[in-house]
């Protein structure tokens, strides 16, 4: 089906023209043929030389006119050219002619190859008519464009007044920003030079730096080698203590031994010495039965030393009394030491069983005080009312415990030996003495 030309619908030229062209375009497209409308010539008589143009069959104009508008309007065209029904082209007409958009849909009808007369008679009227009613509606804008144009004037006015403040203002804030530029440049040269004297200094620093070090390395070598030395001579020397002290445990074993030896010795000479003392103590108390059987032995030879009878079991040479010794505190009550308690005070700790086993070989009972080492008075005097006698070495006991005791027994009446020395001997002879009869 062939659709309809410009010269096919030569009755609707001055719509088409003035409806799908703007003024502009109008201008262009007359120049484009010659001199026919001058620059001078005004807006309708352009329009009028168109038109005529457009209803010439096969005019350069109106072929011209009708490729534009198609090549214009090519999107409305598609769209229209898709249906041929009337109802559904009116259809499409309405809806693009309420939304405002006129010149398009319009070309597009007028080249409709099935668009009937009606239709396009009814469409012109409308555009016939909206030409009426924009050219009212026109008169009413121009007073009001008068009105805005003066409103305009005034607006431009004081456009022109907030250009000049804003042109004073991007003149002060350019003269700011270059003030600013110069002292950033300015600090940025600063902080270059700050940074390359950091970097100066810090190559000083680490030049300065490796410098102690290597100081510090050699020192450091100096004295492990001063040290390495020392060790060789410390573990030279400690190879010569470690033989020394080889030899002196050699020599400690060696003394230790003999130690031993002479503990055993020790030993059978303390066996031999509680021996002999046992022997002495039958001896002393067959002397003392001697006497106690023969109380008148002395006769009347007072001051001169009495000798044994042949009887006596004294050893050879005859038992010595003492004149002055005759009724002194230091003899038992009734002679001997069998069945008698005597207090040991002081001596040495590691002797006491000792002592208490010599003690019980001349037949007595020793207990023992430390004299104020470890136990009290209190005990000293709880002992001191169950004991026959006393014996305290003033070798190895308090001044405080000696006093007491010679107190003590001084008060009591009790005999008291203060022996020598602590030893087993001195034991021996004071139990001897204490069990001798009274002269």
């Amino acid at each position: 089906m062939q659709r309809k030309t410009l010269n096919d619908n030569a009755e609707f030229a001055c719509p088409i023209v003035g409806t799908c062209l703007t003024i502009a375009e109008l201008r262009r497209i007359c120049r484009k043929f010659g001199d026919a409308v001058p620059e001078a010539a005004s807006d309708y008589e352009a329009h009028v030389f168109l038109v005529g143009q457009a209803k010439i069959t096969a005019s350069p104009a109106s072929k011209y006119l009708q490729k534009y508008l198609d090549k214009k309007y090519r999107k409305e065209l598609r769209m229209f050219w898709k249906t041929e029904d009337e109802a559904e082209l009116r259809r499409l007409w309405r809806e693009r002619a309420d939304a405002g958009d006129v010149p398009g849909p319009f070309w597009a009808l007028m080249s409709h190859p099935t668009a009937s007369n009606e239709l396009l008679r009814d469409v012109y009227g409308e555009v016939h008519m909206l030409s009426h009613r924009v050219g009212a509606a026109n008169r009413a804008d121009l007073a009001k464009l008068s009105r805005l144009e003066d409103k305009l004037a005034e607006t431009a006015a004081a456009l022109e007044d907030s250009k000049a403040v804003l042109r004073q203002a991007v003149s002060v804030w350019k003269t700011r920003c270059r003030q600013a530029m110069e002292e950033l440049a300015a600090e940025r040269a600063k902080r270059q030079a700050a940074e390359r004297e950091r970097i100066s200094l810090r190559e000083a620093i680490e030049n300065s730096a490796v410098a102690a070090v290597r100081r510090d390395r050699d020192i450091l070598r100096d004295q492990l080698m001063e040290l390495a030395d020392r060790l060789q001579t410390t573990e030279a020397e400690a190879g010569r203590q470690a033989l020394l002290l080889e030899r002196m445990h050699a020599d400690l074993a060696k003394t230790r031994q003999e130690l031993a030896d002479r503990d055993s010795e020790v030993a059978a000479l303390e066996a031999s010495l509680f021996s002999a003392l046992g022997e002495a103590a039958a001896a002393h108390a067959a002397h003392a039965e001697h006497h106690i059987d023969d109380p008148d032995g002395l006769g009347d030879h007072h001051d001169q030393p009495h000798a044994c009878t042949g009887d006596c079991p004294c050893p050879a040479g005859g038992c010595r009394r003492d004149p002055a010794a005759a009724g002194s505190s230091l003899h038992l009550v009734g002679g001997g030491l069998a069945g008698k308690r005597v207090l040991y005070v002081g001596g040495r700790s590691s002797l006491v069983s000792h002592y208490k086993v010599l003690a019980e070989k001349f037949g007595c009972e020793l207990i023992h005080h430390d004299g104020g080492r470890e136990q009290s008075s209190h005990r000293l005097w709880e002992l001191l009312g169950c004991a026959d006698a006393v014996v305290c070495p003033v070798d190895c006991v308090s001044h405080e415990a000696c006093s007491l005791v010679k107190q003590a027994c001084k008060g009591c009446l009790k005999p008291l030996i203060l022996a020598r020395s602590s030893g087993l001997s001195s034991l021996a002879r004071s139990l001897a003495e204490l069990g001798a009869p009274a002269q």
